[in-house]
């Protein structure tokens, strides 16, 4: 076997999962700093993993599927270059900001407030490292049918 073309091919899938892992981070507004402390690696460590310079382990990448709610394939996949990860999540939190400005029109005080805590709460899991996932999170939000 050609050790070469192995070594290209594994660099280039570490660039791949990389790119992808922060992506995603970005997509989900993360610093390098709270995705490193949920996933227990030095943010250094996790700098080299997302630039492609170090590959991840497979415990390392369970541990970011986890944290993101994603399935393993996603960080696998080529990224698409037509758009950007962070024009990605400005869209997406363009789309948030105008729901959520829709939905709480017409609440009083004490709702708002209580909206207001339910976010610092969600704030306050997210940094003590177990973030929801994307089921439990669709969960919560489920409509009644």
């Amino acid at each position: 076997m050609d050790r070469g073309r192995t070594r290209v091919a594994k660099t280039r899938l570490d660039k791949i999962i990389g790119t992808n892992i922060r992506n995603e981070r970005i997509i989900r507004n993360m610093t390098r700093d709270e995705l490193a402390e949920v996933i227990d690696l030095t943010v250094s460590h996790l700098g080299l993993i997302e630039r492609g310079e170090r590959g991840a382990t497979p415990v390392t990448l369970e541990k970011i599927v986890r944290a993101f709610g994603i399935t393993v394939d996603k960080l696998f996949k080529e990224p698409s270059s037509k758009i950007s990860a962070r024009e990605q999540r400005d869209k997406q939190t363009d789309t948030f900001f105008k729901k959520v400005s829709a939905l709480i029109t017409h609440l009083s005080e004490l709702e708002l407030e209580l909206v207001s805590h339910t976010i610092r709460g969600v704030l306050a899991t997210r940094k003590k490292g177990s973030a929801l996932g994307n089921d439990e999170i669709k969960e919560i939000f489920d409509e009644p049918e």
